[in-house]
């Protein structure tokens, strides 16, 4: 796991975390239940909490476009 915590840029504390985490998914076509290994992300603030468990594949393309874009 994966642990950062900062204060943000409007003075609030944040903590990130970050595992890998096993999760099922439904294929969209054949509606097929898949396991699939993840990528669990979990941004905790003062006031709120979003938990998002990810596929490996789409943590890789999050992680390019964020690059791409954080660049600019």
């Amino acid at each position: 796991m994966l642990i950062s915590t900062f204060t943000n840029e409007v003075g609030n504390r944040i903590k990130i975390k970050i595992k890998l985490q096993k999760d099922t998914g439904t294929n969209f076509k054949t509606k097929d239940k898949v396991s699939f290994e993840g990528v669990n992300i979990c941004i905790i603030g003062p006031t709120s909490t979003s938990e998002n468990t990810i596929t490996l594949q789409e943590a890789k393309e999050l992680h390019i476009l964020l690059g791409q874009f954080l660049k600019k």
